[in-house]
């Protein structure tokens, strides 16, 4: 192959695309705040993980979270989609920062069944205390 005859990236054109731009740097947010909540262990083998201190549901659903680094004496206030609460939750549960939350696991299920509706042959697999 011609370094200089083919694109590095070929997904170049979302790059260019402003809805596209918008959800990448949703995403970086999202990734950011799961990173921050979920935590670190230091070098002495300290834990360091962000803790929610307010969480409320606005009239629009978003979910209106609080939450601090006491180590940095840093407070962040966030408005999150129900959906997007839900996978911050959902990671924090795979990380072992929280316990299981069933209804994030509901909502992105649901959310994952939609995006995946269109595909040949798909169906979403229930457990048996579901049916």
């Amino acid at each position: 192959m011609a370094p200089r005859l083919y694109s590095r990236n070929r997904f170049f054109d979302l790059y260019r695309d402003n809805d596209a731009s918008m959800v990448r740097a949703r995403a970086a947010t999202l990734r950011g705040i799961i990173r921050q909540l979920v935590g670190h262990t230091d070098h002495q083998g300290k834990m360091h993980r962000g803790k929610i201190v307010g969480e409320q549901v606005l009239w629009d659903d978003q979910v209106l979270i609080r939450y601090e680094l006491p180590e940095l004496d840093f407070v962040r206030t966030v408005s999150l989609s129900p959906l997007e609460a839900a996978l911050v939750r959902y990671a924090m549960f795979r990380a072992g920062a929280t316990g299981p939350d069933p209804e994030a696991t509901r909502r992105i299920e649901e959310a994952l069944a939609e995006m995946a509706s269109h595909l040949p042959g798909f169906q979403i697999e229930r457990s048996p205390d579901e049916a």
